[in-house]
């Protein structure tokens, strides 16, 4: 993988910390609309230039680096958890010109537990971020497209 920019993990960091603050005020249902809503808007001011759609492996590799800034991202930011990871996953990838959707699922392992994570549209597969094949995670609802 190539050198991170440092405006790159900024940017994450950033995103990040406005998820933490917008889930104390707001409920599901109203974080799904406002993140897929501030995605529509910052696809129209890319993070970089931007000829053509971006190719399979340039998806990938874009999802990988923003699995791995959200975690780096988390310790610095208090009480950051999978939902606020995903939710700026979301955008910071769409400043790319990424689709992806977020997905909330559940599973009982004595109590019920809950995990939000992202999947990336990577033109014949979906990519998880933030999510283990086999954690046991089964799908209740997804982000809605308008």
């Amino acid at each position: 993988m190539k050198p991170i920019h440092p405006i790159a993990q900024a940017e994450m960091l950033l995103e990040l910390a406005i998820a933490r603050v917008l889930t104390e005020f707001l409920s599901i249902e109203q974080l799904l609309r406002l993140v897929g809503e501030a995605a529509r808007i910052v696809e129209g001011c890319p993070a970089r230039s931007r000829v053509g759609s971006p190719s399979r492996d340039a998806i990938a590799e874009a999802a990988a680096l923003s699995e791995l800034l959200a975690h780096r991202a988390s310790r610095l930011v208090p009480g950051a958890q999978c939902l606020q990871r995903a939710l700026a996953g979301r955008v910071w990838l769409a400043r790319r010109g990424i689709a992806s959707e977020i997905v909330v699922g559940f599973r009982k392992r004595g109590l019920l537990e809950g995990h939000a994570w992202l999947e990336v549209m990577n033109q014949t597969e979906i990519i998880e971020l933030f999510k283990n094949a086999d954690d046991g995670y089964r799908e209740s609802f997804r982000e809605v497209p308008a």
